[in-house]
């Protein structure tokens, strides 16, 4: 008896939710515990997660020299970590340049694309790190972040499954929707208020607009990776997570997130309380 498509595709379906069940099983307690407890833990797990982004990166703009590319960006990166927690912050800029440098010029024509996508995966380490070790608020601001990108993709998901209607950017995303975008947006606003609610006895609407920014900030990282893939025709960015695809599937929002968030932080000076 032949099986029909739909009950192939289901089959499919099924098959692949258990190893994405266990993936985030296995996963979600690491990443809590590493925000929570902080550096060196959360230092760690930050530095293996980007590096791993930076050799998924490569690996797509520079099939043939890709480990020799994502080694020394990861070289690089974890100096410049190093120079960040260290106070050596002016001498960041020379270990960067090199990995960039070395990057572009070892990947023929999409050089523009390797170097960009280390400079992008590095400056979002380093917003991470800063934020996260802060010396008040990094915890609740780090917090306040991951749960603000995890409510745009599920209120994108959720609203755009339900009203659907026009594209946002069909040519890179087909399923993505504007209703999606606003939906999001409306999500990553009641985190805001929520946090700064228990946060601070009172919500504060500077933080919920900012929120709401960021949202929109989440959903162009997104769709940013999205033209990446669609670019190298790759379905996922790799298969590091069984289930999940690749960590820059996992953590696109966040790397468009952390730079600017932390420009606003540390720039215009906001708070949480």
């Amino acid at each position: 008896m032949v099986q029909s498509s739909e009950t192939e595709r289901l089959k499919d379906n099924n098959s692949g939710l258990k190893p994405r069940i266990l993936s985030a099983l296995v996963m979600t307690p690491v990443a809590v515990a590493a925000v929570w407890f902080g550096s060196p833990y959360f230092d760690i797990l930050l530095f293996a997660f980007c590096a791993g982004m930076m050799w998924e990166w490569s690996r797509m703009c520079a099939p043939a020299n890709y480990n020799g590319i994502s080694v020394v960006a990861a070289v690089a990166l974890g100096v410049a970590m190093l120079m960040q927690m260290t106070g050596q912050e002016e001498y960041i800029v020379m270990p960067l340049a090199i990995s960039v440098i070395i990057g572009a010029a070892r990947s023929g024509k999409n050089w523009f694309i390797a170097g960009f996508g280390i400079l992008y995966v590095s400056l979002a380490a380093l917003a991470a790190l800063w934020l996260r070790n802060q010396d008040h608020d990094g915890l609740l601001t780090i917090m306040w972040l991951f749960f603000l990108v995890w409510a745009t993709d599920t209120g994108g998901y959720a609203f755009g499954k339900m009203i659907g209607g026009p594209k946002l950017a069909p040519r890179f995303s087909p399923k993505k929707t504007w209703a999606g975008l606003i939906g999001g947006m409306v999500c990553a606003g009641l985190i805001g208020a929520i946090v700064t609610y228990f946060s601070a006895d009172a919500i504060d609407w500077m933080i919920v607009g900012v929120s709401m920014l960021l949202a929109v900030v989440a959903q162009v990282g997104d769709l940013g990776e999205s033209a990446l893939k669609r670019r190298f025709a790759v379905k996922d960015s790799s298969n590091l997570i069984p289930g999940h695809g690749g960590l820059l599937d996992r953590a696109d929002g966040m790397l468009s997130v952390f730079p600017v968030a932390f420009v606003i932080i540390c720039f215009a000076g906001l708070a949480l309380r």
